[in-house]
């Protein structure tokens, strides 16, 4: 699981370099899927294994993702909406 929680800090780095170049929906919503999809990963994996021994280190690293999750959130979701409104009435 920690695997996945790197690749999923990883992702988000990605969407931030996303939003500091010429931000393209596009690859803001491949990157964002690929974001669902580890969750969804990791969620199933949290469910199955119902005891959570998580370290000191590890809970860092989940605070450390979750803020990483909402800067990123302010950053780029209201650009996000605005580019899918817009390829949605220009189709």
């Amino acid at each position: 699981m920690l695997q996945k929680i790197k690749i999923l800090g990883e992702k988000l780095d990605k969407l931030d370099e996303i939003n500091n170049d010429k931000f393209i929906f596009e690859k803001f919503n491949q990157i964002n899927s690929q974001i669902e999809t580890i969750l969804v990963e990791i969620k199933s994996n949290n469910l199955s294994n119902e005891q959570n021994d998580f370290s000191k280190d590890h809970l860092n690293v989940f605070k450390n993702l979750l803020n990483k999750i909402e800067r990123l959130e302010i950053k780029i979701l209201h650009k996000a909406n605005l580019f899918e409104s817009f390829s949605k009435s220009s189709s």
